[in-house]
């Protein structure tokens, strides 16, 4: 029920309840043979008695409602959270194997062509594994991690693409004070090059560039990929973000 529709019928049952209670009063000082009919039934009397015991009883009911809604606002937002921890992990439990197969087919690449770049390989992708499992127990990780993994895996990347791939950063001194969700920027970058830059037969650039204004991070990534006059060529069955600016 709308806190408009609450408040007059609170006010009323609280005000009946201040007369129900003088008249209880005035029935107890009766039996007990206490009461005065020439003062205590004076106007002023009454309504002061009953004004006063309208406050108390108004008091109490506002602390009564606004802990139970305090109480129901904090179980809505538990609610919340706990609903976002379930979807988060469900797409990290998409995100992390596809992120590992798309870097084993890059190793891979590698074995029989050059064993020494491979063995390279191979550690950057241990630590990226490694990483990947720590950030798995926690909800935020330090954006300089974050950027380490997106350089790590970068460089996988390079492997499998050469002369095709270009990368730019361009990191705010500040940006390190904040905390990011893990893998979201490797997963965005991850995107831009499957989506973008492996369609381009010349390649193309993926520039990674960070903004703090306002104690406020903005990340911005972006690839020579092609967006036609905003329509999506084909459908998939997949997770993106919609782009602003389109």
């Amino acid at each position: 029920m709308h806190v408009s529709k609450i408040i007059p019928r609170v006010s009323v049952s609280v005000l009946a309840l201040s007369i129900l209670n003088y008249l209880f009063q005035v029935l107890t000082a009766f039996n007990l043979g206490t009461i005065n009919f020439q003062t205590d039934f004076e106007p002023v009397v009454v309504l002061t008695n009953i004004f006063l015991v309208y406050i108390f009883y108004l008091l109490w009911a506002s602390i009564y409602f606004l802990y139970n809604y305090m109480e129901s606002y904090n179980a809505n937002l538990k609610q919340e959270a706990a609903i976002n921890e379930i979807r988060l992990n469900a797409l990290k439990s998409q995100l992390n194997p596809h992120f590992i197969f798309n870097a084993l087919n890059s190793v891979r690449a590698l074995v029989d062509e050059d064993p020494r770049k491979a063995k390279t390989a191979i550690t950057q992708l241990s630590n990226i594994l490694r990483n990947s499992l720590v950030m798995d127990k926690k909800m935020v990780i330090p954006f300089n991690d974050e950027i380490k993994t997106v350089k790590d895996y970068l460089n996988l990347e390079l492997i499998r693409f050469e002369e095709r791939l270009q990368t730019k950063f361009i990191i705010h001194p500040e940006s390190g004070q904040f905390e990011v969700p893990p893998l979201m920027v490797q997963t965005l970058v991850e995107n831009g090059i499957k989506h973008g830059i492996s369609n381009l037969v010349a390649g193309g650039l993926l520039q990674i560039e960070t903004e703090v204004k306002d104690n406020t991070l903005t990340i911005k990534i972006k690839n020579s990929g092609q967006y036609n006059n905003g329509v999506i060529s084909k459908k998939g069955t997949g997770y993106g973000l919609q782009n602003p600016e389109q």
